[in-house]
């Protein structure tokens, strides 16, 4: 007997055609738009809170906070059903169909993962940057990061120097003045997060420099994440408006500093990841 096989899926056609907002009833997610974002619990992860899954139509990406995880429509759909990337791609050809869920003249282009972060004030830097860190290093990729993101983010692996064997990553204060470099393990090494020596971290809210204000009358929101890690993940999938601290534990006056960010950025909503 013949075994029945599904017809070749072309993914980047699949991608092209199907919304990623236009699939969110048929996964039954249950989500609320937010701005030009969708947001709701992950059924899949169960953790992160009830807003721990970010779609955003504009870049036809999500992230998961909980999961720590992202990706196009596909990837969506692997991600909530359990799938594998081929099975889900099949299953989103299969439902959708040809023609269904096309994008439009403006939608977000859904072959590209990476976003490019666009930066408007040129950083006054007191270090020089390293330029021997390696965007390509199959550890970085391993970690889930594009080398555009670890170019947009001025970071990669460093194969010398004191953050040697570890995603280094620069670290600008609020004004976008390069003060340091932080190296994130790529392996389970602990600490998960080292600094030079002399350096306070407390002082600093990552990423920070590269938000802007929003136009006066709109409502804002922020994500805190865990790491600078889980901020770059969180722009390799369409996501910019994260923040992280870069200690375990949180001080009142870190916690003084972001209050003031939120006020200058008119965010009126913070939501941890």
């Amino acid at each position: 007997m013949q075994e029945a096989t599904m017809p070749f899926v072309d993914f980047a056609a699949l991608k092209q055609r199907v919304r990623i907002e236009g699939v969110l009833p048929d996964l039954g997610l249950e989500m609320k738009q937010s701005g030009g974002q969708w947001r709701g619990p992950c059924p899949a992860c169960r953790s992160g809170g009830p807003r721990a899954l970010v779609v955003t139509p504009a870049k036809s990406a999500f992230y998961c906070f909980g999961g720590r995880t992202g990706g196009d429509v596909i990837a969506l759909v692997s991600h909530i059903r359990g799938l594998s990337m081929k099975a889900a791609a099949e299953d989103l050809s299969r439902r959708t169909g040809e023609g269904s869920g096309s994008q439009d003249e403006n939608g977000g282009n859904a072959g590209g993962l990476t976003v490019p972060r666009e930066r408007t004030k040129e950083a006054v830097r007191s270090l020089q940057p390293l330029t021997y860190l390696e965007v390509e290093h199959e550890a970085v990729q391993a970690l889930g990061l594009s080398p555009q993101t670890c170019t947009d983010f001025g970071a990669g692996y460093a194969p010398k120097g004191i953050m040697r064997g570890r995603l280094t990553i620069p670290v600008h204060d609020r004004s976008g003045t390069l003060v340091a470099y932080c190296g994130q393990t790529v392996k389970a090494e602990s600490p998960a997060l080292i600094f030079p020596n002399g350096f306070k971290p407390w002082d600093i809210i990552f990423n920070a420099h590269a938000l802007e204000a929003l136009p006066s009358g709109e409502e804002g929101e922020l994500f805190l994440a865990r790491d600078p890690l889980e901020v770059m993940l969180a722009a390799e999938n369409g996501i910019t408006n994260v923040v992280s601290f870069l200690t375990d534990s949180i001080r009142p006056e870190q916690l003084e500093m972001l209050s003031g960010l939120m006020d200058t950025l008119g965010c009126e909503h913070l939501h941890m990841a």
